[in-house]
């Protein structure tokens, strides 16, 4: 009887994560995710080494609450870390490496890339995941819009 439920309770929940990973399917066999980051739930820290402006081997960390893509419910917290690869010259100049991983409901993603400071679209690699995303792989677009106000997060995972 115990075995009974034990496999009733695992086809349960394998159903319902297969529907909820069904509803982001897109025709050509990924999952597709969108988040928004908004800018004004970002906490930052900038360590600026020999306070001499943000340069190569400098860094951020931050992290901020993600929404879903009509930005009405929060779906999980972004945390990132970023290294300055190209100095930071002002709002539109400089490039940062940056890691990030996306806690959500169901697991967590990372991604990693190149991401230039300013308005910009810019592709990441996604490296892998936790729970639902364990051994994830693909690719996602951030967009940061022109007033700096959301950086929109499009993830395709493969598989």
């Amino acid at each position: 009887m115990k075995s009974r439920l034990i496999v009733a309770a695992a086809v349960v929940t394998a159903a319902t994560l297969g529907a909820l990973l069904i509803g982001m399917q897109t025709a050509g066999g990924q999952t597709v995710i969108h988040v928004v980051l908004p800018t004004d739930s970002l906490k930052v820290k900038f360590i600026d080494v020999g306070r001499n402006g943000l340069r190569l081997g400098d860094r951020l960390a931050a992290r901020g609450a993600l929404l879903d893509e009509t930005m009405t419910d929060r779906v999980g917290t972004s945390f990132s870390e970023c290294l300055v690869h190209r100095r930071i010259l002002d709002e539109t100049t400089g490039l940062y490496n940056c890691t990030y991983v996306l806690e959500l409901a169901d697991g967590d993603i990372v991604v990693k890339g190149l991401d230039p400071r300013g308005p910009s679209t810019t592709d990441f690699a996604v490296l892998g995941g936790t729970g639902a995303y364990a051994g994830a792989i693909g690719d996602a677009t951030f967009t940061d819009t022109d007033d700096g106000g959301r950086t929109d997060m499009v993830i395709r995972l493969s598989g």
